[in-house]
């Protein structure tokens, strides 16, 4: 090629914009001239973006001093480092560019190290040293730099270093590639990071780190008014991190490979979330409602947000992934209480099915999680003990590192988690322990008392004497039921009972009238929490439906011999043209045994037996089905008022379908805003009941013998 057309064509155009940069320009321009580079090789476009100052002059100053420094000028009166880099790209005559800042400056040997380090497809990197004062040495220990010098010369994915990418600045790219991105200019920070996502989901490159000791380093000058020394800010920490995680994941990502720059470059945004959170915790309600507010809440990695802010513990012996009634509620809680806390549990067995889908009820609020590997027990005291013993040495360990926790929660059923927390308050009686009981843990829905001894061992003791101290006798016969119930009466700040006759119910039996009235002055009721209505639409229904039928769906061990006979009596009562308007779909644990009994019963047209579904498939299921059928355990042959709510009223309150109530006279559930009620017991109610249904949906008995 000759001289006059290498002048022409030079191999690099450095683009460096400047918004009234006059007093700064002489650092990089400087810098770009003393390159070892043959000067006829590069050229130099400065983009001019704002108001003018003395720019044109210094630049012209430049221009003197360094006659073969090829200069070029760009000028725009619109103000923007991402709109100056867009012109520069447009303006650009090499067949590579790199950006430099012009408060930055590059070392002598900096762009032909790049040069001599690209290859096709392989996109250089230079090291970024930071100079924070110029009678200091440069600093590499900064994020972009700690990973790209243990990979110096190695060809690599920017994937597995994606701080590689979360700087605009040290890499030298073919023009055509730079180009296939274009920096967003609604953005007012982060605009690097999006740029260099877009390039590289449209032309997929791999890097090379340069060596340190080739003299091809970025020397990034950090001043007070620098985005990197910016103050911490609700909108530089949090809005505008939220508005480049947006803009992300607004993009396809379609490559493997870019969904996991993506998630990288995601992840790098929240870190600066969680940095400000750990500064002002009291503002993670609003960084919440902000995500939320923009439909992000499956972009964001909350582990990574909420590291570090957990200030308040929870004590759930039976917590998710265990597709568990106790660990979904105890999920929901988690959620509706809306505060970030370090989880305890218990791993629940071979038996209990997996769900992990279920994590995001409350990905929100958590911080640390930690499983204890103890056999699972209700009320053996060897197993509850071992549970009690490491779950105290993580929460020791977790202390150490955060500092003294100011709350703990703790939900039975599973027992085990009250005395956990029992202790945490008896050794640090500034701890506010709030307890809740899902159902009356001394007696069972069958009148049948709870049993399970304790022993008389170090544990037994410091518990028994903690009950002491406040007056109240332990158990003489050292039932374990017993004792998880009066632990929480006589030690927790704050107990919550699932609904009113539980309460009633729990208390009528403790003879201690202190006791009762001081579990009066701390308690609350309150019903298990509702999932907002996005939850019931996370997954696509499989289950097909047959229209202009009644759809009845009922989610739970059934059996057509015992329990809810009356509905079994009910459909088979049916006249024919009735039956043929309606099916019942049943979602329980044994479908198998359960398709053979409708087969004795001649309910194979009418019934339909299904396995279990996931939760979320669950939720799906309720928004489709024309009415939810719901049962009250029978009590009233042992109980005086019946002390239980269904746990599954509360998903189906959220789902906008009608719900059956099958109810006990005086229950809570028959106090429930449903649509359908009829007795235990009372078959004739039920059919009247389905009549109803069918009329109420336009499908109502015909004549059978019309004149």
């Amino acid at each position: 090629m000759t001289q006059h057309d290498v002048r022409h064509q030079p191999t690099v155009s450095v683009i460096v914009p400047s918004y009234l940069g006059a007093d700064v320009l002489p650092i990089s321009l400087g810098s770009l001239a003393r390159q070892t580079l043959d000067p006829r090789a590069f050229e130099v476009v400065v983009v001019l973006n704002g108001p003018e100052d003395e720019s044109r002059r210094v630049i012209d100053d430049i221009r003197t001093a360094s006659p073969a420094l090829r200069l070029r000028i760009v000028s725009t009166s619109t103000p923007g480092a991402g709109n100056a880099r867009n012109l520069g790209l447009d303006a650009a005559a090499g067949r590579f560019v790199t950006f430099v800042d012009a408060d930055d400056e590059v070392t002598p040997g900096y762009l032909k190290v790049l040069i001599d380090h690209a290859e096709p497809g392989v996109v250089p990197v230079a090291s970024v040293a930071d100079v924070t004062d110029e009678r200091a040495a440069p600093s590499f220990e900064n994020y972009l730099s700690n990973r790209l010098v243990a990979r110096a010369g190695e060809v690599a994915d920017p994937t597995t270093i994606p701080s590689s990418l979360g700087f605009v600045a040290g890499k030298l790219t073919p023009t055509a590639v730079a180009r296939a991105g274009r920096f967003d200019t609604s953005l007012r920070s982060g605009e690097d990071v999006l740029y260099w996502f877009d390039v590289f989901e449209a032309t997929p490159f791999r890097i090379k780190p340069v060596a340190l000791d080739a003299d091809g380093v970025y020397l990034r000058h950090i001043v007070a008014n620098s985005v990197s020394r910016q103050a911490s800010s609700y909108d530089f920490s949090v809005t505008q991190r939220l508005d480049v995680v947006e803009r992300l994941w607004s993009r396809q990502a379609l490559d493997p490979r870019s969904r996991k720059l993506r998630s990288s470059f995601t992840a790098g945004q929240v870190s600066h979330v969680n940095a400000y959170l750990r500064l002002d915790p009291a503002d993670h309600p609003k960084v919440l409602a902000d995500i939320r507010a923009r439909g992000l809440e499956d972009a964001i990695p909350w582990r990574r947000l909420n590291d570090g802010l957990a200030r308040d513990l929870a004590i759930l012996y039976s917590f998710l992934p265990y597709a568990d009634t106790s660990a979904l509620v105890a999920a929901r809680r988690i959620r509706d209480r809306g505060i970030v806390v370090d989880v305890v549990s218990n791993t629940m067995g071979a038996d209990k099915p997996i769900d992990w889908a279920a994590g995001v009820i409350a990905r929100e609020q958590l911080d640390q999680t930690f499983e204890v590997d103890a056999r699972t027990a209700a009320f053996e005291w060897g197993p509850l003990k071992a549970f009690t013993r490491r779950a105290l040495a993580k929460v020791a360990e977790w202390e150490k590192e955060k500092g003294l926790y100011r709350s703990v929660y703790s939900r039975t059923m599973w027992p085990g988690s009250n005395l956990v927390a029992a202790v945490l308050k008896l050794r640090r009686p500034d701890l506010r322990w709030i307890a809740e009981f899902s159902d009356p843990q001394l007696f069972n829905a069958y009148g049948q008392r709870r049993v399970g001894r304790a022993k008389e061992d170090g544990l037994w003791r410091e518990l028994t004497d903690g009950l002491a101290a406040a007056g109240i006798d332990a158990p003489a016969d050292r039932n374990i039921p017993h004792l998880v119930e009066l632990l929480a009466y006589a030690l927790a700040d704050e107990i919550v009972f699932t609904n009113e006759h539980q309460r009633s119910f729990m208390l009528g039996y403790l003879p201690e009238q202190q006791l009762v009235e001081r579990v009066l002055e701390r308690s609350v009721v309150s019903h298990h929490p509702t999932l907002p209505k996005s939850f019931y639409h996370r997954v696509e229904g499989e289950y097909e439906i047959e229209p202009d039928v009644l759809n009845i769906a009922y989610f739970g061990a059934f059996y057509a011999t015992r329990g809810l006979t009356e509905v079994v009596d009910a459909l088979k009562a049916l006249e024919p043209n009735e039956r043929a308007m309606v099916r019942l779909h049943v979602f329980t644990g044994d479908p198998e045994t359960l398709a053979k009994e409708l087969a004795v019963h001649g309910l194979t047209d009418i019934v339909v037996a299904n396995p279990y579904v996931s939760y979320f498939a669950f939720l799906e299921l309720t928004t489709r089905m024309d009415v939810l059928l719901v049962n009250d355990a029978k009590t009233r042959d042992h109980y005086d008022v019946n002390p239980f709510l269904p746990s599954k009223w509360s998903d189906y309150a959220g789902s906008g379908s009608d719900v059956w109530a099958v109810v006990e006279e005086g229950s809570i559930l028959s106090t429930m805003p449903t649509t359908y009620r009829s007795p235990l017991g009372d078959a004739a109610a039920a059919v009247a009941e389905v009549r109803r249904m069918l009329a109420d949906r336009g499908l109502g008995r015909e004549e059978t013998n019309p004149q």
